[in-house]
């Protein structure tokens, strides 16, 4: 059975083409087929390749009718999950979610390993004083690159003298994933559980690192959500942050889709890094709604790639002949770093964050 986004919704679609000529993960599935399975009397579409979609929301952003295509996705991805019908991958994915709230089948209390030495407030009493709480994720918690942006955010925050807090080991994962992957029990069980520790300390205020959690956040839970680039670009324009180095480098920017097309976060990114002192910046040929997504999202970044996306941005990242390529979001950088890797390119990947405290510390 296909998910039905509204059969009156549907019909608006003209088969033109755009959605699957959008579609990053074209190479092997066909969107274009999937809606119009939607109209078949014979609904048995359970092509594997369904699970390929990065939910990245190009064809959605694109489609000259409005059809909500992103949403019918994940409507038959649900109906597949209730069905048992889920890729092992996948299914591997999901259940280490659920086992161990992160998708890494790691234990909760090497979630703060990284931050052992470093000088945080970790929350463990009700009576904790604090005005933001950072979330740092799933990906900056144990996947060792990830983790080296969060160590120099955190030196940022304390530098910029933000009143914070993390959770620690009591941090779960946000849900995004789950959910775009049709998971929704999952998500409503993440759900409760990270608005019952939020009830818990008091938390009025997300900082995320992650887009992905960063849309979830502001978008399903309704708390104020703001991410580590908008506190950066705040500090900026108020004057408690310092750039003290100069980055002579050429700098492109690549949009991660979750920031971007999903939450319309465009020029702060770009703010930020044509404030450090001798960056030449430099855009790459598709950008802002038009970005092309990594290959990473709705948990891609974990499966074997059949579309190399990642391959592809690399490469019009080096056509720009910019030194770094610059990101803003965990999963972007793994894959990116991945891509420039595949074609031996002489092109750095870096997150933002990376490039702020180099300018402000000079490493």
């Amino acid at each position: 059975m296909i998910a039905e986004v509204g059969k009156n919704t549907l019909f608006l679609c003209m088969q033109c083409g755009t959605c699957s000529a959008s579609c990053v993960s074209k190479s092997s599935f066909n969107l274009r087929r999937l809606v119009f399975e939607s109209f078949s009397k014979n609904r048995d579409f359970k092509d594997p390749d369904l699970w390929d979609c990065t939910t990245c929301h190009n064809c959605q952003s694109r489609c000259p009718r409005g059809i909500p295509l992103t949403e019918m996705i994940i409507n038959s991805r649900k109906e597949f999950v209730e069905e048992g019908f889920v890729p092992p991958e996948i299914r591997n994915y999901l259940n280490s979610i659920q086992k161990f709230r992160n998708p890494f089948g790691q234990p909760k209390h090497r979630r703060v390993e990284w931050a052992s030495d470093l000088d945080l407030k970790i929350l463990d009493s009700s009576d904790t004083e604090f005005e933001w709480l950072w979330f740092v994720g799933c990906l900056s918690s144990y996947d060792a690159r990830a983790q080296e942006v969060a160590r120099k955010t955190a030196r940022i925050f304390n530098e910029i003298g933000l009143n914070f807090a993390i959770l620690g080991n009591k941090e779960g994962c946000c849900g995004n994933d789950a959910l775009a992957l049709g998971e929704e029990g999952l998500f409503e069980l993440l759900k409760e559980e990270n608005e019952s520790i939020f009830e818990e300390y008091g938390v009025k205020k997300l900082i995320t690192s992650s887009p992905h959690c960063y849309n979830i956040f502001k978008n399903y839970y309704g708390i104020e959500t703001v991410s580590a680039l908008e506190i950066v670009h705040r500090a900026i324009k108020e004057g408690t942050l310092a750039f003290k180095h100069d980055v002579e480098a050429r700098i492109t920017y690549h949009d991660p889709c979750y920031l971007g097309r999903y939450n319309g976060i465009y020029d702060i990114p770009r703010e930020v890094l044509k404030s450090i002192y001798n960056i030449e910046f430099v855009e790459m040929r598709r950008i802002r709604e038009n970005s092309f997504c990594c290959g990473g999202g709705s948990g891609n970044f974990m499966r074997e790639s059949k579309s190399r996306a990642n391959v592809s941005r690399a490469r019009e990242a080096v056509q720009t002949g910019a030194d770094i390529l610059a990101v803003s979001c965990p999963i972007c950088l793994n894959m990116l770093e991945d891509g420039v890797k595949s074609i031996n390119a002489d092109i750095e990947v870096m997150d933002i964050m990376e490039i702020v405290h180099l300018a402000m510390f000079g490493e």
